[in-house]
């Protein structure tokens, strides 16, 4: 029959010889001493051979004790070094995080700063329509991402971005307004669709925008018009407002959210809102 030795009873035994004595390994241990003679007495009965001279003072091992003591020196080390190995392993662990497109500006702060404060979290990042990526969250495909007007079973409100028109193209009176929306579920742009539908804005979709560059590159080239964070033009100098009554009041701040994954670790969420935060950082968003 197979016998194991428990790694625990070998750090018994090396206390006791390295404390001189079951009473002081005791303490060192904060068990009783019964709690000591009980595991020496184990160990004595997986070798079958007394450990100590009961009958000599001061402690004496046996040849059999000096023996097992030797190899469990060995033991406790290499049982040390894996745990350390491992350790090292998952301090390098990558935790997926999905980030909005209109939040991709934030990216580079966002990695910056994780290096600086969490290195042992190696972040991959992916962008994409929120809606999509909430998808992913909840499928466990990512463990976590920042979310534009789009919220999942678990997750938090961050803020709401307040929006702003942009473009600068001439109208003719009475005509509809040329606006580059983002397809495939994107929240904002049903958020835009909304507010020109509520406010009686005659309007029409350029249908080429399929991604957020095209929308951005249709508003800075003058050929369309669109809803972004109010200050976009921080950023994006070539992008400018748009003239006030073209297209009514701006839409209505939309929610910001941080989703997690159903099975994501609290050492991970902490790390997803500590990137979420550089992300944020200069973006205009009112409290939840």
């Amino acid at each position: 029959m197979q016998r194991d030795i428990e790694v625990k009873l070998l750090r018994t035994l090396l206390t006791v010889v390295d404390e001189d004595g079951f009473s002081r390994a005791a303490q060192s241990l904060h068990v009783t001493q019964p709690t000591v003679s009980q595991q020496i007495q184990r160990l004595e009965s997986l070798i079958q051979a007394p450990l100590f001279h009961r009958t000599k003072r001061p402690l004496r091992l046996t040849p059999a004790g000096q023996e097992l003591v030797a190899h469990a020196r060995r033991v406790i080390m290499l049982n040390s070094e894996v745990l350390d190995k491992l350790s090292a392993i998952r301090s390098h662990e990558t935790f997926g995080m999905g980030c909005s497109f209109h939040f991709a500006d934030g990216l580079s702060t966002m990695l910056s700063r994780l290096a600086e404060e969490q290195p042992h979290l190696r972040c991959a990042t992916v962008t994409g329509v929120s809606a999509s990526l909430a998808d992913r969250v909840a499928g466990d495909e990512l463990e976590a991402a920042l979310l534009l007007g789009t919220r999942t079973a678990r997750s938090e409100m961050l803020g709401r971005l307040r929006l702003g028109w942009f473009g600068h193209r001439t109208l003719t009176p009475g005509g509809r307004v040329p606006i580059a929306l983002l397809g495939d579920r994107s929240a904002l742009s049903l958020h835009i669709v909304e507010a020109l539908t509520a406010h009686g804005v005659p309007w029409y979709s350029l249908p080429w925008c399929t991604d957020p560059l095209a929308v951005r590159a249709s508003v800075q080239a003058g050929l369309a018009y669109t809803a972004l964070c109010e200050n976009a033009q921080h950023k994006h100098p070539d992008l400018h407002p748009a003239p006030r009554g073209v297209l009514g009041p701006a839409p209505a701040p939309l929610p910001v959210y941080l989703a997690f994954s159903p099975t994501v670790r609290e050492s991970v969420a902490d790390a997803a809102r500590a990137a979420a935060r550089a992300i944020l950082e200069g973006t205009p968003l009112s409290p939840p």
